[in-house]
């Protein structure tokens, strides 16, 4: 008989909660009508990214137990709906700046966190960092993403991605740009190794283990 894992089964339900909650929370941001209903929903939104990112810490803990590619999808989720208020307050407007920084660190952190799920539990998935640019050479960052959703679309259970503004100065984020030599956008690095400039979806198709 299968042993059920409902450690796997609470945290994919937690972390569904959670999305559930700051779709929500995004929309009343873009129906708001004074600061002070902004601020407060940005404060709610900040809330349950620091409850994500505590998610991952604990995931860290039973890495080999716990669903952590469920965590990574809800994650992306949670990108496409911070894209959706970026699209609607604009790129430069401060809430949307200050939760993609937020949501950079939280990519960070599942990021180590799948690197070590890859190492310890023998697992192949393939991880992939794509730095792009809203400011130099938009076009090709935006067509770089398009190809990298095809990639996760079609392989949800071997490939994750994590995207990463080049242009935003954050310590911990300019030590990856450093460890891989990023020097311009768009870039991926597939399984650790940089590849600078536009990529095809049949080039990146073709590093996939």
């Amino acid at each position: 008989m299968r042993k059920i894992s409902w450690n796997k089964y609470f945290s994919v339900l937690l972390i569904t909660t959670l999305i559930f909650v700051i779709s929500f929370l995004i929309s009343q941001i873009i129906s708001s009508k004074t600061s002070e209903d902004i601020s407060q929903i940005q404060k709610d939104i900040s809330n349950y990214l620091l409850s994500l990112n505590l998610q991952s810490e604990i995931a860290s803990e039973y890495i080999c137990k716990v669903d952590v590619l469920g965590l990574t999808k809800e994650k992306t989720l949670l990108g496409q709906q911070i894209e959706i208020l970026e699209k609607s307050l604009g790129k430069e407007n401060k809430i949307v700046k200050d939760l993609k920084k937020d949501y950079s660190l939280l990519s960070i952190r599942q990021w180590l966190l799948i690197k070590q799920f890859k190492e310890n539990c023998n697992e192949s998935t393939n991880i992939i960092i794509f730095f792009y640019s809203n400011k130099n050479n938009p076009s090709e960052s935006e067509s770089q993403g398009y190809v990298l959703d095809y990639l996760y679309q079609k392989y949800p259970e071997k490939v994750v991605v994590y995207a990463f503004d080049i242009d935003e100065d954050d310590p911990a984020l300019n030590m990856i740009k450093k460890i891989y030599e990023v020097k311009e956008a768009p870039s991926v690095v597939v399984n650790e190794k940089l590849f600078s400039g536009f990529q095809t979806k049949e080039k990146l198709e073709s590093l996939l283990s």
